[in-house]
């Protein structure tokens, strides 16, 4: 390779990684409304692997939802990606035999669908096709969740970072703030942080 095409692609290279570090996944820190629980500010401090106690809070069912996807949330994310969400199903179906690969999205709760979808979406943020089938499975079993809703549609909306979709990721968030069926189950801080970052979008909306 000669110095010329080195140099383009370094320049591309940079170019993808600007250009997802400010996006929807990736510009959203919901943790930040639940900094006060231990476990997220341990996360928050950590490299970003998933670990035994934190598989273990994301499976417990009485864990709030909201509190498992701000958990997800601080684990960020890294631009060569991660493997989280494999060991989260791992870990699920060591924890619940009855679910398994073939049928865990129409078997899972609507909480093990999004935290399942929103680690995937945080493990490879530039390929996030599979992930929003997860997601709006587990929407569809929680018609009335605000957290599963709000990161179902962050996580489906990913994909219009072009400069010809880009209005959508405004027109889609401001569907689900303004959704009157669904019931706020997600601290106002968090809130805040994903719209003051999607909200940048309603320039291109028309």
């Amino acid at each position: 390779m000669n110095q010329k095409n080195v140099l383009l692609s370094i320049f591309f290279l940079l170019f993808v990684n600007n250009t997802f570090a400010d996006s929807p996944l990736t510009s959203t820190p919901i943790y930040l409304g639940y900094i006060d629980i231990p476990l997220i500010r341990e996360a928050d401090k950590s490299d970003g692997i998933i670990t035994v106690k934190q598989l273990c809070f994301l499976t417990e069912n009485r864990n709030p939802i909201a509190e498992k996807l701000a958990l997800i949330n601080s684990l960020r994310w890294r631009f060569e990606g991660k493997s989280n969400a494999p060991e989260y199903l791992k870990f699920l179906f060591e924890r619940k035999p009855q679910l398994n690969y073939k049928n865990f999205i129409n078997k899972a709760s609507a909480k093990e669908l999004i935290c399942y979808a929103y680690l995937k979406a945080m493990d490879n943020y530039f390929d996030v096709k599979s992930a929003t089938i997860f997601a709006k499975q587990a929407m569809s079993k929680a018609q009335t969740s605000y957290s599963i809703h709000l990161i179902g549609t962050l996580i489906f909306v990913q994909s219009f970072l072009s400069q010809k979709e880009s209005f959508k990721i405004y027109a889609d968030m401001n569907q689900v703030r303004t959704n009157k069926k669904l019931h706020i189950d997600l601290r106002e801080k968090s809130i805040q942080a994903v719209f003051s970052y999607t909200d940048s979008y309603k320039v291109y909306y028309k």
